[in-house]
């Protein structure tokens, strides 16, 4: 059984039990705002699914290992970081995206760089969001203050998988 599962379960039956003993009168709305949200991801996740997985249909499995392969070693690192933060969607299409460019023969020191860089840079949610409501002056202090975290997320990666032979296999 997958542990995550497991784990949401349990958050969910613990958090139903409480509005239900708590605030009864809430349970209404809430089971509201899951049947939206749900209806939503049951839309999402499939379409999200379906693009990660055509990937390797049309970039070709060998293509991946020189650019972003374990072996690509800095400038792999430092690509992959530039393309996270170009990546559009939320977790519902980047994971599925970086599971199958990593089973592709993507590093495992470059998905982390590229997942750091698309959580700090999404650059979608810059135009979208952070600038319109935070102005130009905190976005560019932001980014000046993180410009090197995911490319330092890699290369630690990169060196906590050579000295301790973490994932090796």
């Amino acid at each position: 059984m997958n542990i995550g599962l497991v784990i949401m379960a349990c958050l969910a039956t613990g958090t139903f039990i409480a509005v239900l003993v708590r605030q009864p009168g809430r349970l209404k709305g809430a089971l509201a705002q899951v049947g939206r949200q749900g209806g939503s991801l049951a839309v999402r996740i499939p379409m999200a699914l379906y693009v990660a997985s055509s990937i390797e249909h049309f970039v070709p499995t060998e293509a991946i290992g020189p650019v972003i392969g374990e072996g690509s070693g800095w400038k792999g690192i430092l690509l992959a970081s530039a393309f996270g933060a170009f990546v559009p969607g939320g977790p519902m299409v980047t994971f599925p995206l970086a599971l199958t460019v990593w089973q592709m023969g993507a590093g495992r020191p470059q998905i982390i760089a590229f997942l750091a860089s698309w959580s700090i840079f999404a650059v979608h949610r810059i135009l979208s969001y952070e600038l319109p409501l935070m102005g130009s002056r905190f976005v560019l202090t932001r980014l000046s203050a993180s410009w090197y975290l995911p490319p330092l997320a890699g290369a630690l990666a990169w060196m906590l998988i050579a000295l301790s032979g973490l994932w090796t296999g």
